[in-house]
Order: C-alpha cells, then structure tokens, then sequence
C-alpha cells in the first residue's frame, strides 16, 4: 500500500508541476503573441510612414516641376513680346528711314512741299508742275490734281 500511496502521491505531483508549466507556458503565449502585433503595427506604421514621405516628396518634385515649366513659359512670352516689340520698334524705325529717304529724294531735286493728302502722304510740286508723293519703295508716283490735297 505504501508503494501505491507514493506512486500516487508522486503522480499528484507530476500532475501539479505539469499544470503549473502549462499555465506559465500559457501566459507566456499571450506576451509573444502581443508582441509579435506589436512588431508588426510598428513595421505598418514605419512603411505608412515612409509611403507618405515618398508621397509628399513627389508632390513636391512635381510642383517644383510646375513652377519651373510656369517660369520657363513666363520667360518664353517675355521673349516673344520683346521680340514683337522689337519688331514694331524695327517696323518704325524702318518707317522712319523711308520717310527720310523720301525727304531726301525730293530735297535733291529741291522740289515744293504743297501739303498732305487723305493718307496724309507728302505731296510735292515738281520742275514741270506736276504733283507727286514717294511710295513705299522710294518712287515718285504722280497724282491727278482733283485728288491730291485734303
């Protein structure tokens, strides 16, 4: 009996030791479990992160691309009105030339002034009496006389 009783008492103890294991063991699951969540929300959060960051600096490469094309296309329209204007400054300074030209081609022959016209083209007398403006392309061109003054 005595070898009954001990055997049972050492199996009552196995049996205690044992569930005492289990219940550390358990405990312990729940810690590696959580954890283990903890580390993977960490890791979530970091790659939320770095996405966002990758995010904001593309939004940021973009707009410096926009401001850039913007100031690219402010300067290219500056050039073209520049370029018009120096055009239109041309276009006058030009005008002007002719108009000299044309000054200078009826002083040489030291012809009249007699007025204007509708166009307000320069008439001129010349030496047999006729009446004339300069074209465009330094020209005489003679008038009738019921069309030529204002």
């Amino acid at each position: 009996m005595k070898k009954i009783l001990t055997v049972f008492m050492v199996s009552l103890a196995l049996m205690f030791s044992g569930v005492y294991v289990n219940a550390d063991e358990k405990n312990d699951e729940p810690k590696k479990k959580t954890e283990a969540k903890e580390k993977k929300k960490k890791k979530d959060k970091k790659e939320k992160r770095e996405k966002k960051d990758k995010k904001e600096d593309k939004e940021k490469k973009k707009e410096k691309k926009d401001k850039k094309e913007k100031k690219e296309k402010k300067d290219k329209d500056k050039e073209s009105k520049n370029k018009k204007k120096s055009k239109r400054d041309d276009d006058k300074e030009v005008k002007k030339e002719k108009k000299k030209k044309h000054e200078e081609v009826a002083k040489d022959k030291e012809d009249k002034v007699i007025g204007k016209d509708e166009k307000g083209r320069t008439i001129y007398e010349g030496p047999r009496g006729g009446h004339y403006y300069i074209n465009a392309n330094g020209n005489k061109e003679y008038i009738d006389r019921g069309k030529e003054l204002k």
